[in-house]
């Protein structure tokens, strides 16, 4: 879809949250997220594609969809 680094950050960050399922996050699990998330940004950023702002609370499913 983006192409090699991003289409990589994008699937390892859907499937994260995927896996995840409906939940509450651990600590951990937070941390790992967040580094998976400035993966993706890092990437995104990278390959000039813009990165919109997500209004409102996120949350997991919110997730999924921005990424």
């Amino acid at each position: 879809m983006y192409g090699g680094t991003l289409d990589q950050a994008n699937a390892a960050l859907r499937a994260y949250v995927q896996e995840h399922g409906d939940r509450p996050w651990t600590a951990e699990e937070l941390a790992e997220l967040a580094r998976l998330r400035a993966r993706w940004t890092a990437a995104a950023r990278g390959s000039g594609v813009g990165i919109r702002a997500v209004s409102g609370p996120v949350t997991g499913a919110a997730v999924v969809t921005a990424a």
